[in-house]
């Protein structure tokens, strides 16, 4: 599912072309996917795992650490910036055979900027991870979901198809780790695609719920798969746009 770029691409060549691409009307409509999909609709007992706001080196690495031990793939929807600041982490993900994602530049509020400014967010944030990773993510996720126009239309002149969630661990109403893996076992369906951070906020609960998240998915029969596996299409399968669980 994503393409490896040669990590010399000649950035300011690349910016031109995109950016010629996205402001262009035809290349609007050619591009792919124009709706963030929150699930697979799908018989099979199949979920993803999903991680925003890293990387950072107090809960990525523990994370990683806990998805090694147990054979399990993710997604790590990466901001700019951290991965600007922990390569190496970056790079980790990519070597243990996790997807990558692309989580803006900065972690703004994309509701309140201009289609310029929601591009060159996304842009940015493209050429950092290709850059540091030698990979080029095809899935977008905005920040909290703060989705706009403009953002998926950025995402699609750039490659990628906009990823929200079906359920996420962590909310205000699950306040132990125990709590927070128990209310994603209680609402998980086929297909949802599972939201967890690695970022910004205190996570180290997170860290320790995701152990007990695995363990209660491969009991309940569940098989956690790669997003972009999740999202395979056959004749018979949809995606979904109905709303996404709350923070």
């Amino acid at each position: 599912m994503f393409l490896p770029v040669a990590k010399r691409m000649f950035p300011g060549l690349l910016a031109v072309m995109i950016c010629l691409i996205f402001f262009s009307s035809s290349g609007i409509k050619a591009a792919l996917g124009s709706k963030a999909v929150y699930r697979k609709e799908t018989g099979d007992k199949i979920v993803a795992l999903t991680f925003d706001d890293g990387p950072d080196p107090r809960y990525t690495v523990p994370m990683l650490d806990t998805l090694k031990q147990s054979h399990t793939p993710a997604t790590f929807f990466m901001v700019g910036n951290n991965v600007k600041a922990h390569p190496d982490i970056a790079k980790r993900i990519v070597a243990e055979g996790h997807e990558l994602g692309n989580h803006t530049m900065t972690h703004p509020k994309l509701t309140e900027l201009s289609p310029e400014e929601t591009y060159t967010e996304l842009a940015t944030a493209q050429q950092t991870i290709i850059e540091t990773t030698g990979i080029a993510p095809v899935f977008f996720r905005s920040p909290k979901g703060l989705t706009t126009g403009y953002a998926e239309q950025a995402a699609a002149s750039l490659g990628m198809q906009e990823i929200l969630w079906s359920v996420t661990i962590e909310n205000r109403s699950a306040t132990t780790p125990q709590e927070m893996a128990q209310r994603v076992l209680n609402k998980v369906k086929p297909g949802y695609i599972i939201l967890l951070h690695d970022g910004r906020l205190d996570r180290s609960k997170t860290v320790e719920a995701l152990p007990l998240l695995l363990k209660g998915l491969q009991e309940k029969g569940y098989r956690v798969v790669p997003l972009s596996q999740l999202l395979q299409w056959d004749d018979n399968d949809v995606a979904v746009y109905d709303p996404m669980d709350s923070l």
